[in-house]
């Protein structure tokens, strides 16, 4: 009886793991998956290119991936910290020896972003990580300009992350108290403001919506499918399907998905088994 019950609750802490895993999406490609098609079919392969060619470079595997609301995704019930620790462990971003993987998730829906970092990123780097989503992406984010948050905070992420990893020099992390004592104001009056705020993010999450051209409502929703995955051989083939939920309108677009690249040196290309143990930062907006 007793063993019957130990082994029922092995069971029950073993099922929520199994259901993570099997709710996690693919990648579309080992180095930008835009599922919620936040940037266009250049911005994506410019993109791509950019951490193909820092990977080259530095060795490090920085994947991105942009979702619209996570718990689409696997991730209901889930803080924005914890599901980029499980995709980034999904996914296996990194090499599995170094852990030097980086993921960027913005999770635009949910105005919430995270940079996973792989187990082998020491505690510094968390505060770098930080300073590239206060200063790069969350100012653009505010403003509802997330291809240019994205491909800012990439290049420093490169930058101020990998390259540095990879010299094995990271910079030196400055204290700012000034940013403490100018933040005193806003504190004391958040709870006067809060309300006010909370309608205008209301009011944010509204305007993302575009109106249809048929009926004019700001109904569509959009999905994308990959028809072909791509590989080191060629690009794939993906169909992006806009309708809208209160007329006939719907319209379907096909793009292009990356190839995937390898170096001549082997550093790159595909997902190496890398692991993350929660390091990193977070923002929201």
């Amino acid at each position: 009886m007793i063993r019957g019950l130990i082994r029922a609750l092995l069971l029950l802490l073993f099922l929520p793991a199994t259901a993570l895993a099997q709710g996690m999406p693919q990648p579309l490609s080992d180095t930008v998956s835009d599922f919620a098609d936040v940037l266009t079919p250049q911005q994506e392969i410019t993109l791509s290119d950019t951490l193909q060619e820092a990977r080259d470079e530095t060795g490090v595997h920085i994947a991105l991936v942009v979702l619209d609301f996570r718990a689409k995704y696997g991730g209901s019930g889930q803080s924005i910290e914890t599901y980029a620790k499980n995709l980034f462990n999904a996914w296996g971003i990194g090499d599995k020896t170094r852990h030097d993987g980086i993921l960027i998730l913005v999770a635009q829906g949910d105005r919430e972003m995270r940079i996973a970092l792989g187990a082998g990123f020491d505690a510094v780097y968390d505060g770098l990580a930080q300073r590239v989503i206060d200063r790069e992406m969350l100012p653009a984010f505010r403003d509802n300009r997330y291809a240019e948050g994205i491909q800012t905070g990439t290049q420093a992420v490169i930058d101020r992350l990998a390259r540095p990893f990879a010299s094995r020099n990271p910079p030196k992390v400055e204290r700012d108290y000034t940013g403490l004592l100018s933040a005193l104001p806003f504190v004391l009056f958040f709870g006067v403001f809060a309300a006010a705020v909370l309608r205008r993010q209301i009011g944010d999450v509204a305007t993302r919506f575009r109106a249809c051209p048929t009926c004019g409502r700001k109904t569509l929703r959009r999905n994308r499918v990959v028809d072909t995955a791509a590989n080191t051989m060629q690009a794939g083939r993906g169909t992006q399907t806009t309708r809208c939920s209160e007329c006939d309108y719907s319209r379907r677009d096909s793009y292009e998905i990356p190839r995937i690249t390898k170096s001549s040196s082997g550093s790159s290309g595909g997902f190496g088994g890398g692991r993350s143990s929660g390091g990193g930062a977070s923002g929201r907006w």
